[in-house]
């Protein structure tokens, strides 16, 4: 947040759908570089199935599911987006496409 000089109401927009603002999608590419989702300014398949693999192990179908969203967000997720920024929205609007019950909706 500090980095893109973020506030609280520029959070609120990530209960909605992407895409998102510039400083909302900052945000989201942030976090899904901490949580390895994205690398090097790429989506990994392998960052998000070791992110949501503890959420569904237990579950060989939601596993499986989880398996499909991975390589197929990996097809699709556009790389050569306008800003560094945007593949926050690329990658989240393709999870949330494959994988609805993981937005973050409140």
């Amino acid at each position: 947040m500090d980095h893109v000089k973020a506030t609280e109401a520029d959070l609120e927009y990530l209960r909605d759908d992407p895409p998102y603002p510039e400083k909302a999608a900052c945000i989201i590419k942030c976090l899904l570089e901490k949580v390895g989702i994205v690398k090097n300014n790429r989506y990994s398949k392998a960052g998000f199935m070791t992110t949501v693999t503890p959420l569904v192990f237990k579950n060989k179908k939601k596993l499986e599911h989880m398996k499909t969203v991975s390589e197929n967000c990996d097809k699709e997720v556009n790389h050569s987006t306008e800003t560094p920024c945007q593949l926050g929205n690329e990658i989240t609007a393709c999870i949330f496409k494959y994988a609805p019950e993981l937005h973050l909706k409140a």
